[in-house]
């Protein structure tokens, strides 16, 4: 009979053991990057971080990674028994209760540590997307666009603010943006959903394609004015009072949820508005230019915030187990090749996590000075376009670091961290867009180019500013949004190669002080 052997001896324990243990904040590269970014305050909000952290590490992780089981993705229900139309979003017990917990943390109210919010937020990214991060980041938006109107609001809006912001008897709204349609994708202006008066509101009718945080209690929605021109930004409740017990929708129906690549257990989908009331906020005119500037910037920051955490938390369990492995009679992280690999894969996640917080601290303390929010708005830009893009290339490499079992979802989670950064690449912008729109941005400058570059890059000398200058000078003397040819497609591959060299130095000289620290 043939005998089969097997090592019954081996096991995964001690490995599993140091990374159940590990905990985000056990980091002394971060705790250098929130020193830098609290100054004076750095002690309270270490403090009030704490606590936060080992509910992100030892209660929320555990239960995220068992609803992002394919199994437990979110699912729709059109119709009750009695065949009223409700379109219940109906996720699993573990989503709903970690959804609520971390919205009661109430993580936007004003008693909250300056930068306390955002760094809990940065926690929360460790841990995926999650159904978690994109509604955060939408009710922030959605506070903001409010807060920037707010004299002008009626009290139906002051009323979503509150409960967006500091809770209704415990109980916290989720917010959500809903911009894309079919026929335009990024391409806000040709939105076609159309928005009539109706008084004091508007209705909605029309169709939009792509929205996430479908479960939300609110949505920012842009829309066009009916016989207008003009796109406007709404505020749009899902439920009117009373109706959320009911399952009666504010007139829109759900058409179906949207199976996506990444972010699985966030519930996407496609809506139908049959009349929705909604509330203008801002000129009907602006909208464009205020579901950029108020909503869509703050989206991207937390772009680059998910970047550098997904990194950082890949990373640390990659060292961890090359630590542990043993391969050819020697650990992983014993020969050069992967020693090499998983030093490239700390020194992105090191760039990328210093970085966002430095741009974040310059975005939540603006100057005021127009030529400093020009090369904040376009260093905004440029952080979403690369940090997403390393974020996928260096996810896979971790995947790679762990050889077989980086596949194997129930062994780690960075083969979902993977694909939720292949969907942060896409969302607010995909790459050749955003390259467009700096291209666009400064065409338009009403600064010289070598000031622009010596605010964005303010690291470079004078004679790099000056060589930089006069190359993208150089290729923005050829038409990047004109229709392709052999001349142009060639400038586009060196516009996008010369912005990702700028901005990598950028978070080079950001990371330098402190990349001598270790993050385990």
């Amino acid at each position: 009979m043939l005998k089969v052997e097997k090592n019954e001896g081996y096991s995964f324990d001690e490995f599993l053991k140091k990374r159940a243990q590990l905990n985000d904040l056990d980091n002394p590269f971060l705790l250098q990057v929130l020193k830098e970014l609290a100054g004076d305050g750095y002690g309270k909000l270490i403090a009030a971080l704490k606590p936060f952290s080992k509910k992100v590490a030892y209660r929320w992780r555990p239960l995220i990674s068992e609803y992002a089981r394919p199994e437990n993705h979110p699912k729709i229900r059109h119709f009750d028994a009695f065949n009223h139309r409700i379109d219940r979003i109906i996720q699993p017990q573990e989503a709903v209760q970690v959804t609520k917990e971390v919205f009661q943390e109430a993580l936007f109210s004003v008693k909250n540590l300056p930068y306390e919010g955002i760094c809990k937020r940065y926690l929360l990214q460790s841990n995926g997307e999650a159904a978690i991060s994109c509604p955060l980041v939408c009710t922030d938006g959605l506070i903001a666009l409010i807060e920037a109107y707010y004299d002008e609001v009626p009290d139906a809006v002051r009323e979503i603010h509150r409960h967006a912001k500091e809770g209704i008897n415990g109980d916290f709204a989720i917010g959500a943006q809903f911009m894309t349609e079919m026929q335009g994708g990024s391409d806000i202006p040709a939105n076609v959903l159309n928005a009539v008066p109706d008084g004091n509101v508007y209705r909605l009718y029309g169709h939009k394609y792509f929205c996430s945080a479908v479960h939300a209690d609110y949505a920012v929605v842009t829309a066009r004015i009916e016989d207008t021109d003009d796109i406007a930004v709404f505020i749009v409740p899902s439920w009117l009072p009373e109706n959320k017990k009911k399952e009666i929708r504010n007139h829109y129906e759900i058409n179906r949820l949207k199976w996506k690549l990444g972010t699985c257990e966030l519930p996407s989908g496609e809506i139908e508005y049959k009349g929705a009331i909604a509330y203008r906020i801002g000129p009907q005119d602006c909208g464009v230019a205020i579901a950029v500037s108020i909503v869509l910037t703050r989206s991207r920051l937390d772009i680059g915030f998910a970047s550098g955490a997904f990194m950082m938390r890949a990373a640390r369990e990659a060292k961890l187990y090359a630590s542990f492995r043993e391969v050819f009679d020697r650990k992983i992280d014993q020969f050069p090749m992967a020693a090499a690999q998983l030093a490239d894969l700390e020194y992105a996640a090191k760039r990328t996590v210093a970085t966002a917080f430095h741009i974040y601290k310059k975005f939540a303390n603006p100057s005021g000075d127009p030529l400093d929010n020009f090369a904040l708005r376009e260093l905004i830009l440029l952080q979403k376009i690369y940090t997403s893009k390393e974020a996928v290339e260096n996810l896979r490499l971790a995947i790679s670091l762990f050889g077989g079992n980086g596949a194997i979802e129930d062994f780690n989670d960075i083969a979902r961290l993977f694909r939720d950064s292949i969907v942060n690449e896409l969302w607010e912008g995909p790459r050749n867009v955003l390259l467009s729109q700096i291209y666009r941005d400064l065409q338009k400058s009403k600064w010289p180019l070598t000031i622009v570059l010596q605010e964005m890059f303010p690291h470079l000398s004078i004679k790099e500013i000056r060589r930089y200058a006069e190359e993208i000078s150089s290729i923005m003397q050829i038409n990047l949004v004109d229709l392709p040819n052999k001349d142009n497609m060639r400038a586009a591959r060196r516009w996008e190669a010369l912005w990702e060299e700028l901005f990598v130095s950028y978070q080079e000289f950001i990371t330098k002080r402190f990349e001598h620290l270790p993050i385990l």
